[in-house]
């Protein structure tokens, strides 16, 4: 870690513990040494909160976010810079570009192909290179939709089975369960052949995914590691910047990304939960290339080190386009929220979108409306049985006031839905991990794939069979919920920014 990077770490480090004192001890009046050390982490405390918010003042940010963020400074004087230092977006971008100059640099992007088609200047494929620097694919690269686990983890299985060079995985949830060995067995055995086996995985998520387990992969020549360290000077950013994308790349010729982590609830064997509706994509081509890069960069960010590999895709004919996208505090803007805000934008005649969460930032929530006042089709699905009692309150919350404009809202009768989907005019889709929210959008690493095929048709064909199986919310019906379930939805809108 870089010199600097460090002290911001310690300076963090030192905050949490001062507030950790002033809750504990309150008003203790503190004498001789101890209250000169009190006094002086009280002094860094007002210092460092006046540069904070004379920081935010200056930025060319929205007004509603800066005065959220003064608001906060202000109210919560002792505990706000703390709040800020590990909670703001924008603090942790110069954290990596600190602490990783090849993020910073963009080197990464040196690896991606030249770009070789037309791209005009409206159009949505274009309009992502431009901001992301990812390379559209036409004509090169195929797509294919894995519908819930019992489509997604058999193929899995098949493709890691026949790896002969390099394996690269990562996830946000790796659970110590059945299909969980299983994957890890077939690991263990391809390491030991000498095939090359790299994994990543989010200390959050994988919170059981340690020790034994961990060990034997280890053991057996894979490569193994969390994304962010779990160290003093690292906890709280592996708390909130999550690593959220769930990728799979054997031998550089296939690739997995989409909503699907390694547990056997995602494979319709969870007690709480049963059936589990989810969407994953294979990818083929040359468009593994950008799915291969993505995980090079992500294993520099967890390792410091870069990873040189040699590219095997295989070559394929499939019209369209495709492009894959990452977004997160690496990068300086929400790249992949921008992209959607463009496609909702462009959208001619209808709108279709699956999310676990749908929980919309302002400018996310207008666009929807407008569409919808535009007499463009909206329609969303949302889970009928939620994973989380306050982020369900918190979705619900946005119910009413997007179906006073005509957006249509579907709950899947009494499943989770944890797939993320967009479809615009039935033509192009987007699928990945990314979530319907303030948190996916601007503070976990998410990744999905923008696509223009044939992939498209069968999303939208799983899109009505899902309606089919859903109930619609009425507004009429929907008004005469309970005061209390309006407190409730009320409540858990203040922190839809934090969940």
């Amino acid at each position: 870690m870089k010199k600097s990077s460090l002290l911001i770490s310690l300076f963090i480090f030192v905050l949490a513990i001062y507030a950790v004192l002033l809750t504990v001890f309150g008003n203790k009046e503190w004498e001789g040494s101890y209250a000169i050390i009190f006094n002086a982490l009280h002094t860094v405390n007002i210092i460092a909160t006046i540069i904070i918010m004379l920081t935010i003042l200056s930025k060319n940010d929205n007004s509603q976010r800066k005065v959220i963020w003064l608001a906060i400074m202000i109210l919560i004087p002792i505990y706000g810079i703390f709040i800020y230092l590990i909670v703001a977006r924008d603090y942790k971008t110069k954290f990596i570009q600190l602490d990783r100059p090849k993020i910073k640099d963009k080197t990464f992007l040196l690896h991606e192909p030249g770009v070789d088609i037309d791209l005009p200047a409206h159009d949505i494929f274009g309009y992502a290179h431009r901001l992301s620097g990812r390379t559209p694919y036409e004509g090169d690269t195929k797509t294919k939709v894995l519908t819930n686990g019992d489509m997604f983890f058999p193929e899995l299985l098949k493709r890691l089975s026949e790896a002969k060079d390099s394996i690269y995985m990562a996830f946000y949830i790796i659970k110590r369960d059945l299909i969980s060995r299983e994957i890890m067995e077939i690991l263990k055995e391809k390491a030991q052949k000498g095939v090359k086996v790299y994994l990543i995985y989010d200390l959050v998520g994988s919170k059981w995914f340690r020790g034994k387990l961990v060990n034997e992969l280890k053991s057996a020549g894979a490569h193994v590691v969390p994304f962010e360290r779990l160290t003093p000077l690292h906890f709280f950013n592996a708390i909130n910047f999550r690593y959220h994308r769930k990728l799979t790349i054997v031998d550089g010729k296939v690739g997995f990304i989409g909503g699907l982590n390694i547990g056997n609830e995602y494979n319709h064997k969870s007690r709480r939960f049963g059936f589990w509706r989810d969407t994953h994509l294979l990818v083929e081509g040359r468009g593994v290339i950008s799915l291969t890069n993505i995980f090079i960069k992500d294993w520099y960010f967890a390792t410091g080190k870069w990873l040189d590999t040699t590219y095997h895709y295989e070559k394929v004919k499939e019209r369209g386009k495709v492009v894959v996208l990452e977004s997160g505090p690496d990068y300086e803007e929400p790249i992949i929220k921008q992209v959607y805000f463009k496609m909702i934008t462009d959208a001619k005649k209808s709108i279709k979108i699956t999310t676990p969460y749908l929980m919309l930032e302002p400018e996310m929530l207008y666009a929807l409306q407008t569409a919808a006042e535009s007499g463009i089709s909206v329609t969303i699905l949302v889970p009928g049985k939620p994973d989380k009692f306050w982020v369900n309150q918190a979705t619900k919350s946005y119910y009413e006031v997007l179906l006073q404009k005509g957006v249509e809202i579907y709950e899947y009768t009494n499943v989770f839905v944890h797939s993320k989907v967009l479809i615009i005019d039935d033509k192009i889709a987007s699928v990945g991990s990314v979530n319907f929210d303030p948190r996916s959008f601007n503070i976990n690493f998410e990744a999905t794939v923008l696509i223009e095929n044939a992939s498209v048709k069968d999303l939208v064909h799983d899109f009505a069979q899902d309606l089919s199986k859903s109930t619609r919310i009425e507004l009429t019906e929907w008004r005469k919920r309970s005061l209390i379930n309006k407190i409730f939805q009320g409540f858990a809108n203040l922190f839809t920014p934090l969940l």
